[in-house]
């Protein structure tokens, strides 16, 4: 496909100066369009009898594309040995249905997505989190000196390997394993730029897999942070955990995971 763009030149010769303007062509590589799972299911800590599930379906998209093409008409499924659960479209590319907590807690369940004559599958079994002991605003800055300090504490959970993801909220995100705080409470700080006092920040902490950390470290250094969305296609294309049954030539892009999720939130003074 190819772009147009301007570039500017500027020649000084003696003491008279002029500019040219020039238009260069610029072929980038075809990409083939992919369907993208965003299936990050978030089971809030809360003693209720059901839950709202949710995901979204999107397409690739070219790289200078000023939007992100969404899917509306696949039939998406979730089951386990004895129910299927259809997830219903709610418009831009989600899918939700509410779904009995103890479903999405206790069972193994598959993910089946029908789109475009093609079938897409995924497994994934719900993992527990921590809770977030404390959140608090600290005084330190890292470069300009404007960013504003939030400390968040939790404990590690005891005698097994733990990997949590944190949605920080604006759009970050942070893995974390506990090779170095086994067992133990463990402080982090993160700096925000672009703060204002009475601005709230709502903090997540979730917990994953292992095979989850190593994808979402990888996408968060590719994407950088501000797109908000980790599944959002990075430069290059990092296979997620699930595969197209019909053609695997046409992979897509995504995961899905069923994760334990705590959510605190603090006003920024």
């Amino acid at each position: 496909m190819k772009h147009l763009y301007s570039i500017f030149a500027a020649l000084f010769i003696g003491i008279t100066c002029f500019s040219c303007q020039e238009t260069i062509d610029v072929d980038l590589p075809e990409t083939q369009e992919r369907l993208v799972v965003d299936a990050l299911m978030r089971i809030p800590d809360a003693e209720t009898f059901l839950t709202e599930v949710r995901l979204r379906l999107t397409l690739t998209a070219e790289y200078f594309a000023d939007s992100v093409p969404t899917v509306n008409d696949a039939l998406v499924n979730l089951n386990n040995l004895e129910n299927t659960f259809t997830l219903n479209s709610q418009g831009n590319g989600f899918y939700s249905n509410t779904i009995p907590r103890d479903v999405m807690e206790q069972d193994s369940l598959r993910l089946t997505i029908f789109y475009n004559d093609e079938v897409y599958i995924s497994d994934a079994k719900f993992i527990p989190a921590v809770p977030i002991n404390s959140i608090i605003q600290g005084d330190g800055s890292l470069f300009s000196g404007d960013e504003t300090e939030v400390i968040i504490n939790y404990t590690d959970a005891q005698n097994q390997d733990d990997f949590y993801l944190f949605d920080l909220d604006l759009g970050n995100y942070l893995t974390s394993e506990d090779t170095f705080y086994k067992n133990q409470d463990f402080s982090f700080s993160y700096f925000y730029e672009d703060l204002n006092p009475q601005d709230t920040v709502n903090i997540k902490l979730m917990g994953i897999d292992k095979s989850f950390f190593d994808y979402m470290s990888i996408i968060i250094n590719q994407s950088g942070q501000a797109s908000g969305n980790p599944f959002t296609a990075p430069p290059s294309e990092i296979r997620g955990n699930v595969t197209n049954e019909t053609d695997e030539n046409n992979y897509p892009l995504g995961y899905f995971i069923i994760t334990q999720t705590y959510s605190e939130s603090i006003i920024i003074e």
